[in-house]
């Protein structure tokens, strides 16, 4: 026997037995991990393809307590400011924003909510560069990571809806819109108009929303425009927000004075409003004197923005408002049937404004009516008795 192990012949056998072997065994460490992802571990993976899930992922992993815990991160600014329009305005107004941490490229290994978990997150270059994120755990159902996953959604929803979001033209393209800032949402009590006003226009609305079946039954075009009018100071453009915040809907402001506002855009951007916005228009006697531009800066015709109004481009659901200070002032083919289907006049404080008003401030009836019935016949508007009564209590009402 041992005469045969030094034979050449049993050498070159046994080591090409032994060859085989290191051949067969260099895989096993690639089969065992592949048979452990497929049966024994779960792994979710978003990637920034996919904004709103990718954001909504990053957002909720800056805020979660475990995924806090470790030394690598990624950050990016997120601006505090509501009340703006650009990052420029936030710093003046001493608001920078805030940086969002979470976990940097590479693997991290975490304990969160009583399972082990690692999360790979990398950056891939292809024909777009886009990053990945990639959670796992030991098991081989997904429901955790749906449910992990499901509650950074969450979290994302209910920071969309206490917001009111604002679009203007993008001044850098032109022709579609960039979100300008968020705004805190209103309740439509916060708007006291005259009796019944701000709640038949919210009822038109819902009714408008809910009837688009029956618009195409008649073959008339799904939309609807207003015209608020009135003394400058009783709230058009407080109403357009409250309506919008009590709706759930965006709002996106144009004027008419924008340079990317032209003919050529004008078209481009009434196709491209945000689904579920309102589309305000201000002041708009100021942008013509009867059908020419009241000033240079305005580039837009008035017979090119008739024609966007009706052009066949312009997207179904889309709401319009107007509002003017001078609504003797507006060419009669502007506010025609079927570019203006209702005209709300918001006019000076009656008494039972006043009143009402008055008790936003105190609530004290008998000194809300002798407040109303003393100031009604002054003409006041709602801004200018909310100015006296902000300078009467502040904002503790005492």
């Amino acid at each position: 026997m041992d005469s045969l192990l030094h034979s050449p012949i049993a050498q070159a056998a046994l080591l090409a037995v032994a060859g085989a072997i290191a051949f067969w065994l260099r895989d096993v460490p690639g089969l065992v991990i592949a048979w452990l992802r497929r049966f024994a571990i779960s792994t979710l993976t978003v990637d920034s393809r996919d904004e709103f899930l990718f954001s909504a992922l990053v957002e909720y992993m800056d805020a979660h307590p475990a995924l806090r815990q470790i030394n690598q991160f990624t950050a990016r600014s997120v601006r505090r400011g509501t009340a703006h329009q650009s990052l420029e305005e936030d710093l003046r107004a001493g608001q920078p924003p805030r940086a969002l941490l979470s976990p940097g490229e590479g693997l991290h290994i975490l304990w969160v909510d009583g399972r082990l978990l690692w999360m790979r997150r990398e950056l891939q270059v292809g024909q777009a560069v886009f990053e990945r994120i990639s959670l796992s755990h030991f098991g081989r159902s997904g429901d955790w990571l749906a449910a992990f996953l499901q509650s950074a959604i969450e979290a994302r929803a209910n920071r969309e809806s206490d917001t009111l979001s604002v679009y203007i033209p993008n001044p850098f393209h032109g022709g579609d819109w960039m979100r300008a800032r968020l705004g805190s949402r209103r309740p439509l009590s916060s708007v006291v108009l005259k009796a019944g006003q701000a709640e038949g226009l919210l009822a038109d609305l819902q009714r408008f929303y809910g009837a688009r079946e029956r618009y195409a039954e008649l073959g008339i075009p799904w939309r609807r425009g207003y015209l608020l009018h009135g003394p400058p100071g009783t709230g058009k453009t407080s109403l357009v927000t409250a309506l919008a915040s009590e709706l759930r809907l965006n709002v996106c402001t144009l004027s008419l004075a924008s340079p990317v506002v032209t003919d050529e855009k004008i078209h481009t951007l009434l196709a491209g409003v945000p689904q579920r916005s309102l589309l305000l228009i201000e002041d708009v006697d100021a942008f013509f004197r009867q059908r020419d531009a009241a000033h240079a800066q305005v580039r837009l015709s008035f017979s090119g923005f008739l024609n966007a109004l009706d052009g066949v481009a312009t997207q179904e659901g889309n709401v319009l408002f107007m509002t003017t200070n001078h609504a003797e002032q507006l060419d009669a083919a502007l506010i025609r049937a079927g570019r203006i289907d209702e005209r709300v006049e918001l006019g000076l404080c009656d008494e039972d404004q006043l009143r009402r008003l008055y008790l936003k401030f105190r609530p004290d009836e008998a000194a809300a009516r002798a407040f109303a019935a003393e100031r009604a016949p002054e003409g006041l508007s709602p801004a200018q008795a909310q100015a006296e009564l902000m300078r009467r209590f502040g904002t503790t009402g005492a």
